[in-house]
């Protein structure tokens, strides 16, 4: 029989028995679209945590002293800022980038103090960096030359002041000696984040610099990319005209290795998630075939007895099996497409409480994206899956003798 003839017969023996067969299509298109759900969900949470990372305040690469110890809190100073300028300005795929101070330092108020993480930025430059200024909750975000303070919402609860309010900024300089400056507040921020809007405080590059006695000396710059994707490519050209400098290009993977870590983690769940997904559809088609073929031991015995090949037989039960898996991968990529498309457009909101959002601001209401790497990926699996299914009830019906087949009552 042609090769057509196995796949219209695998067909018509598939539903001779239709309650088992939509009851396996269903269980494979079940699980096949658990699994993209999950796999879109997954990506569209890191994808937020990456970009709320970098988009906030890590930046897609930075540029430091090489000695710095902590990369998240770079206290070497750069003494020559402008070959990494000229560097930068060289590079196609650098959309922007800032030069920074950061300095561990103290907020008075009238009343009250409080630590905070003093990032001195560029004014003009910084929106078009970092997002930190989209935040924006009362007042106004900084401009050059401004003795002026951006805030969070909880720091100013803290300090007790409002927008307008003078703050006395201090810090120990690179002498060791206490420097100070007056500022007022001209905005406060809210990202919803704790960590963030209790302990970092934005000022102009300039005053922060007086303050540290460090003018023209500056801590990290801060690169946003056009294209994320080339994120090594673009480190590693930036390292290449670095070279000779007392400087160091880093990645925001090398930075916020926390969320490398939360980003492995997850993927290492959706694997085990994966493998139980594919265990369950390999069983429900080896039992759902094996049921058939006990049903058929007469009819694969006559077969043979009229002169069917063994291999006739096991090619007919594998192409039952791929037929499943067809049809459940089918069926399961519709609705998990259908469920992606839904709440990529109404957005899916998450119980999210204070805890998840601690360290970094997270938004609740979740757009998701379609991950077609890993979605093509599970849709293969499941398609290998179900084909290999088929060869345990396919290789016992080749060993049927036919006379005992006949015999089969």
């Amino acid at each position: 029989m042609s090769a057509a003839g196995v796949w219209a017969l695998a067909w018509k023996n598939l539903w001779r028995n239709k309650r088992r067969t939509l009851i396996t299509v269903l269980s494979v298109a079940a699980g096949l679209a658990a699994l993209l759900f999950a796999q879109s969900l997954i990506e569209t949470i890191q994808v937020q945590l990456v970009g709320k990372s970098t988009g906030i305040h890590t930046g897609h690469l930075q540029v430091l002293e090489k000695d710095t110890p902590d990369m998240k809190f770079p206290d070497r100073w750069i003494a020559d800022p402008a070959p990494v300028v000229k560097a930068l300005r060289s590079l196609p795929n650098v959309s922007a980038f800032e030069s920074r101070v950061v300095v561990t330092g103290l907020l008075s108020s009238k009343n009250e103090s409080a630590g905070v993480m003093l990032v001195g930025v560029e004014p003009d430059k910084d929106p078009k960096v970092l997002a930190i200024s989209t935040y924006l909750k009362e007042g106004r975000i900084l401009r050059p030359g401004d003795a002026g303070l951006y805030l969070g919402d909880t720091l100013a609860g803290q300090l007790g002041v409002k927008v307008g309010d003078e703050v006395v900024m201090m810090a120990t300089t690179r002498d060791g000696s206490m420097g100070a400056e007056l500022a007022h507040v001209v905005g406060i921020y809210h990202t919803g984040s704790y960590t963030f809007d209790v302990s970092l405080a934005y000022a102009d590059i300039g005053q922060v610099q007086r303050m540290m006695a460090a003018e023209g000396l500056v801590n990290d710059f801060v690169v946003k990319l056009q294209n994320a994707d080339l994120l090594e490519a673009t480190r590693a050209r930036l390292a290449a005209a670095l070279k000779g400098q007392p400087l160091k290009a880093a990645t925001w993977e090398e930075i916020d290795y926390e969320l490398v870590g939360i980003r492995d983690y997850q993927d290492a769940l959706l694997r085990i998630v994966l493998g139980v997904v594919f265990l369950i559809v390999a069983l429900g088609i080896v039992n759902t075939l094996l049921m058939s073929m006990y049903e058929r031991v007469r009819e694969f015995g006559l077969l043979m007895a009229l002169g069917a090949r063994r291999g006739f037989v096991g090619r007919l039960v594998v192409a039952e099996s791929v037929l499943l898996g067809v049809l459940g991968a089918f069926f399961g990529l519709a609705a998990g497409s259908t469920l992606i498309l839904y709440y990529g457009r109404q957005g899916l909101r998450l119980p999210i409480n204070d805890a998840v959002g601690f360290f970094m601001p997270f938004d609740a209401l979740l757009y998701l994206r379609f991950d077609w790497p890993r979605h093509l990926t599970a849709l293969a699996c499941v398609f290998v899956t179900c084909a290999l299914s088929g060869l345990p009830p396919a290789l016992r019906a080749m060993r049927l003798k036919p006379a005992v087949a006949l015999r089969q009552t």
